[in-house]
This record gives C-alpha cells, sequence and structure tokens, in this order.
C-alpha cells in the first residue's frame, strides 16, 4: 500500500502524468503573438483562514494570493474568474460581506472579475484563476536564472505573520504597537504589485514568499543550480522582542511561517541603486539578505560559521 503524499509529491504525480513539469506558480502562454499569464490559487477555510477573519477579508485574501504571486512575475494582472464552495445554510450577510470584498479588491488592484461559477461544500472555498497581459517591453522573471555574483533581496521584513497567527490563536504576549502590526499582517497582506512590476526589469529570478521563505530560497536556489548565502536575517521591527517574550524561535517566526506576500529576487549588484529607487518609490521597505554562489543548496553564514538552512515550508496534505 502507498504511504500518504503532500501536495508537492501530488503535483510531481500529476504533472509527469500531463506531460508538464511546472517550474513557476504563474503559467506563460503565447496566444496570437500575445505572452498571456496565468495563475489559479485556492482559499479553503479550515487551513487559510484564521479566527478573527471578517468575510470581505477572506474574500479580499483570495484574490491577494493570485496578485502576489502575477507581482513577482512582473505581470499586471487584468482579469479574474472567482468560484466558490459555500456550505448548507450560510448566512445571506456573510455572502454580501464576501462579496463587498471581492468589489474592494477589484478596485484596490484594479482588476475585472469578470465570472467563475458557484457549488455546495462542507465548507468555504474559494477558487481565484487570473489573468495578465505581459506587457510590451517587460518581461517575465521566472524563479530560476540567478548567477554568481547577483545579490539576494526581499521586499520587506518578515516574522509578523507567524507572530500574528501566535497572538490570534495562541494569545501570545505583545505590545499594542506589535500586536497591530501582526494582525495586519495576517487579517489584511499587501502584496507587492507595483514594486514587482518595475523590478522585472533588473530582476535575475524572483518568487512570491507566501509558502515561507526558507521554501522560496531553496526553490530559486534549485531552480538556478546555485548556491545562495544568507548573510542578513530579514527581522521585523519588534520581532525579536516578541520571540524573547513568548520563548520562540526568531529563525521559526522569519523563516518558516508563509503567507508574507513578499517578492524574493536576485539582482545583479550594479543594479541595487536602482532597485533602491524602487523600493522608496513603492513604499518597500526592500533588503539585501545575501548573496549568490557557484554551488547547490541554502545556507546562513554568521558570527558562528556557515550552517545549512533547512528546506521546508507551508505544504497542504503534509503530515507534519
Amino acid at each position: 500500500m502507498n504511504g500518504m503524499v503532500g501536495e508537492r509529491r501530488v503535483i510531481e504525480i500529476i504533472s509527469s502524468h500531463i506531460g508538464k513539469r511546472c517550474y513557476d506558480d504563474v503559467e506563460l502562454v503565447h496566444v496570437n503573438g500575445l505572452e498571456v499569464a496565468l495563475k489559479c490559487d485556492m482559499l479553503v477555510e479550515s487551513t487559510d483562514v484564521p479566527r478573527g477573519m471578517e468575510p470581505w477579508q477572506i474574500a479580499r485574501k483570495s484574490i491577494v494570493a493570485s496578485i502576489s504571486d502575477m507581482a513577482s512575475k512582473g505581470v499586471r494582472p487584468s482579469y479574474a474568474l472567482i468560484s466558490l464552495a459555500l456550505p448548507k445554510g450560510i448566512d445571506e450577510d456573510y455572502v454580501r460581506g464576501m462579496a463587498g470584498g471581492f468589489r474592494k479588491a477589484a478596485r484596490e488592484f484594479n482588476i475585472k472579475i469578470v465570472g467563475g461559477d458557484t457549488n455546495e461544500g462542507k465548507e468555504l472555498i474559494i477558487d481565484c484563476c487570473m489573468l495578465g497581459i505581459v506587457e510590451e517591453g517587460s518581461r517575465f522573471v521566472r524563479r530560476s536564472g540567478a548567477s554568481s555574483g547577483d545579490l539576494i533581496l526581499v521586499s520587506g521584513p518578515f516574522g509578523y505573520t507567524k507572530a500574528g497567527l501566535k497572538i490570534l490563536l495562541e494569545d501570545a504576549k505583545a505590545s499594542s504597537w506589535f500586536r497591530a502590526r501582526a494582525l495586519r499582517s495576517v487579517l489584511m497582506p499587501k502584496p507587492r504589485l507595483r514594486f514587482g512590476l518595475m523590478l522585472a526589469r533588473y530582476a535575475t529570478s524572483a518568487m512570491d514568499s507566501s509558502d515561507g521563505l526558507a521554501y522560496t530560497l531553496h526553490e530559486m536556489s534549485r531552480a538556478s543550480g546555485k548556491r545562495f548565502i544568507i548573510e542578513h536575517k530579514p527581522i521585523g521591527r519588534g520581532v525579536e522582542r516578541f520571540a524573547r517574550d513568548n520563548s520562540l524561535s526568531i529563525d521559526d517566526l522569519v523563516f518558516y511561517a508563509g503567507e508574507e506576500y513578499e517578492i524574493v529576487s536576485t539582482v545583479r549588484r550594479e543594479h541595487l541603486e536602482d532597485v533602491i529607487r524602487i523600493a522608496r518609490s513603492t513604499g518597500c521597505q526592500m533588503m539585501v539578505i545575501g548573496i549568490v554562489q557557484d554551488g547547490n543548496g541554502v545556507y546562513i553564514r554568521d558570527e558562528h560559521g556557515e550552517r545549512e538552512l533547512e528546506r521546508y515550508g507551508w505544504e497542504h496534505l503534509a503530515l507534519t
């Protein structure tokens, strides 16, 4: 009898049967001379909706997930299809709340929701399918493409999302300022669309970090066939104190959370000043966290020497 499989193994099995090897979270197809980017992402209530989210925030988050992946590829999203599985007996006010969230997201990110489907399910499921056109003069940024000597960047600090979940689900201790910042990262995630669109000119590789920073770095390292050295941990303001006050690991908060919706990218050193200007103009707290070298794997280098960064992150169907 075969053992249970996780999400990534499911993707491998299905891809091998349909003759498609999936290297990116956004697929690029060519239609009548146009480069069309396609993305779908599914939100499932039991795994993706923490306690405390309002219906409109849930709906918005289902859009944000696809927006963030498009942003990391340098693609401006244009259209979306929304499919819903709704539990029997769902309240009309709840549906109205979700509708308001879809409308808010459409206006916030300048997309058109053009249709979708509804069905009955045991819990709320929202599937967002998104389409964008790679604009003339732009380029589609893949997770592969990093070269030795490139700098590794992130569009913002890490640690808030897992802290927010600890506060929501476990009543972790936090100052009022930090509590508000951490909860906002969970309930109102902010994808880096403007930054991603402008970054595409300079990025040699990029991914969104929604499956966790460690996993993202490993995927980019593997796809590029390069060694990633992390020299500076992108720790958010107040995260170290929160970790101390609650006896938590900084590495766990920063590298192994997921759903930050930041962009992780590599750029050539000579383009750093250009990217800094982009970050300032788009309001991102961009950080240089490391360098790309020949070799393979992802390593942290600090005053204690060099150690391998363990490769894991959020995975549906995983046993742990």
